[in-house]
């Protein structure tokens, strides 16, 4: 009985943890999220740019590929030219050209997917065909404005 008196006193003492020990833990770990937090938005910004930059890759082949058709150089004519158009981070791609809109529905990509990350947010992409006969007949070129970086990670 002498042992299961003691345990009682002891139950009865131990009443958790104490402020300061409280106090230290919480400066530790907000020591530790001081540190960590630059570090994980880095990464999180670095894979909002790979999956931008994936996804505007995409829609660039999806277009190209389209254009590169015959059948739908013939139906476009001559002077033609496709765009697509970011306003800025988190807004909404917006094909403005038909040629670029039924380009991404043929392949599957959605016409508005949204840009998050920073860097990828504002760009311009228009494909010009200035001739449907001659050396050139069948050439788009394809223009990058509002981003320089995003034609560099194109490599254009």
């Amino acid at each position: 009985m002498n042992k299961l008196s003691e345990l009682k006193e002891k139950k009865l003492d131990n009443k958790g943890f104490s402020l300061v020990e409280l106090i230290i833990v919480i400066a530790i770990m907000a020591v530790l999220i001081g540190v960590l937090a630059p570090t994980y938005l880095r990464y999180v910004e670095k894979s909002r740019r790979s999956a931008d930059l994936d996804s505007i890759e995409s829609m660039v082949s999806a277009v190209e590929i389209y254009l590169s058709d015959p059948d739908t150089q013939t139906a476009i004519g001559t002077n033609a030219t496709a765009t697509i158009t970011a306003g800025g981070t988190n807004t909404a791609v917006t094909p403005d050209a038909n040629v670029a809109k039924k380009a991404l529905e043929y392949a599957g990509i959605n016409n508005n997917p949204i840009m998050k990350s920073q860097e990828f947010g504002k760009y311009t992409l228009t494909w010009t065909r200035t001739s449907a006969t001659g050396a050139n007949a069948g050439q788009w070129t394809l223009a990058i404005t509002d981003n320089t970086t995003l034609a560099a990670a194109l490599g254009r």
